[in-house]
């Protein structure tokens, strides 16, 4: 990630990607409702060499499902997140039981999408359960590469 000092000393980072946010304040999300579930687009940095569909700045599409049980909420985004591909007439492969290496992730289980004729980065989707929800988040920038394929 790019972590840096600002002009007056203070520690900063660019996120590399949008999903933790949610994880990490889930409680004060659901504010004592039952589930709730978040759409967002968020402007996202890596620090690493640049790819073909793999930049250092990025847009990340998420959908974070957030409630008391992770497993009905992944199925739930894994539906969503379908529903939306099928929707702009995407060929994909579902990749379900995928494991995420992430730590925030619950027992690492989630699902990928892959647009094979992406080549070597054909990822596109990455998608997770947590404690207290799960989510999906979508490369914009593979998505629209994946579209023109």
């Amino acid at each position: 990630m790019w972590a840096f000092n600002d002009k007056a000393g203070r520690p900063c980072c660019l996120i590399p990607e949008a999903t933790a946010l949610f994880q990490e304040t889930a409680g004060e999300l659901l504010a004592g409702r039952e589930q709730a579930a978040f759409f967002y687009v968020a402007r996202c940095y890596r620090y690493e060499r640049p790819q073909a569909g793999r930049y250092r700045e990025f847009t990340q599409l998420g959908l974070e499902i957030l409630g008391p049980d992770p497993q009905r909420a992944l199925e739930q985004a894994r539906a969503l997140c379908v529903g939306f591909l099928d929707a702009l007439g995407l060929e994909y492969q579902l990749n379900l039981g995928v494991k995420r290496g992430l730590t925030y992730y619950l027992n690492g289980e989630g699902f990928e999408v892959r647009c094979p004729r992406l080549g070597a980065q054909q990822q596109v989707v990455g998608a997770g359960a947590y404690r207290q929800g799960a989510g999906f988040g979508i490369g914009l920038e593979r998505l629209q590469l994946a579209l023109q394929a």
